[in-house]
């Protein structure tokens, strides 16, 4: 996964708005790889419906990504590099606490989530429930990205607790842990319930375990 400085539009990744037909093959295959991946799972999503969807010959989708695992994984590439772009415009606000930042950040991904009928929840979670147990060369792509993550939250809790608001009775290290374990576990659940109040629920959570 490559950190990125771009901004994206915090509530549509990588967003679908100019028209597939205008975009290059490559790009056309991976903006609606990712509607495809929200709405079918990796298993329930095809090559052959990808392609009927997208207007692109099979032999484009081979050149570009040689398989289907390879395409996942660069899909999953492009949303890891929207969650890094989405968190660092958050963490480099003015006039906000590390807190302020932190749940800044969570409730525009709880907000997008929101916003697409819940149907768009965090693809590396959705993939590591379904993938990386089958897969052990998605597992370590996965893992690779969560430690991406991981780092990135780091080293905002590291500036935190410079600044001293955030605890320093515990490591930036096992503060991200338990982050990056709430923001994964809260959007596995809500796939479920559907409960946009529980979400709330879980940002509320955050100045808890940081302060």
């Amino acid at each position: 996964m490559r950190e990125s400085t771009t901004k994206h539009d915090s509530r549509k990744p990588d967003g679908e708005r100019r028209n597939h037909k205008d975009l290059p093959h490559k790009e056309r295959l991976l903006r609606q790889g990712m509607s495809e991946f929200y709405a079918h799972g990796f298993s329930g999503t095809t090559v052959d419906a990808l392609l009927h969807s997208t207007g692109v010959p099979k032999g484009s989708f081979y050149h570009h990504f040689g398989s289907k695992e390879a395409f996942g994984r660069a899909v999953l590439e492009r949303y890891c590099s929207f969650q890094m772009d989405l968190l660092a415009s958050w963490a480099v606000r003015p006039g906000l606490g590390t807190v302020e930042k932190l749940t800044g950040y969570f409730d525009a991904m709880a907000d997008g989530f929101i916003d697409s009928g819940f149907q768009r929840a965090c693809l590396v979670g959705k993939f590591s429930t379904e993938v990386a147990a089958t897969s052990e060369s998605f597992r370590h792509h996965l893992d690779e990205d969560l430690r991406i993550w991981h780092s990135s939250l780091c080293d905002i809790l590291t500036r935190g607790q410079a600044d001293g608001d955030v605890r320093a009775d515990r490591s930036p290290q096992e503060l991200a842990d338990a982050l990056l374990a709430l923001i994964q576990g809260a959007f596995v659940v809500a796939l479920s319930t559907r409960n946009a109040k529980s979400l709330r629920s879980v940002c509320a959570t955050i100045p808890v375990i940081l302060t």
